[in-house]
């Protein structure tokens, strides 16, 4: 009785080494997809930032309109205005150079004329699975920010 069991126990030589050969691979596996996940998430918030201050950027291109009743004047946004000032933002804090394929989207611009809408693209190349995606993963941010008068 005791001679099979080592007998049995000697045809399974080598097993192990499999195994753990099976769970290296997908412990490597796992923190692959890992790091490429979390690059994706660190590019879409530095996008959101730049879009952050693009649109106070924006905001601050403001012209003074007709003051309603009861009120004082109201202030008056251009959509072209909003365009130009959101690109000029991104020029002058050089995000191009931090952000690849960085793009201001036509939607920005403004659609009560008060309140600046910006919408950026960029692109994410997430670190050694850049192989299976080589134009990169296309990330959208999109801010908003009030121009507004206090008393």
């Amino acid at each position: 009785m005791k001679h099979a069991a080592r007998r049995g126990s000697g045809d399974e030589l080598g097993q192990v080494g499999v195994l753990i050969i099976g769970y290296a691979l997908l412990t490597l596996l796992t923190v692959t997809v890992v790091m490429a996940a979390s690059s994706v998430y660190i590019g879409q918030k530095k996008l959101l930032s730049a879009a952050d201050g693009a649109a106070v950027a924006a905001a601050d291109t403001f012209s003074l309109g007709e003051p309603s009743a009861g009120a004082g004047p109201a202030t008056v946004l251009d959509p072209d205005a909003v365009r130009a000032a959101a690109r000029s933002y991104l020029t002058d804090t050089r995000a191009h150079e931090r952000l690849p394929g960085l793009a201001v989207e036509e939607e920005t611009g403004t659609a009560d004329g008060r309140t600046a809408h910006v919408v950026l693209t960029a692109r994410v190349h997430p670190p050694v699975v850049n192989f299976l995606v080589p134009e990169g993963i296309t990330v959208t941010a999109v801010s908003e920010a009030r121009a507004r008068l206090l008393q």
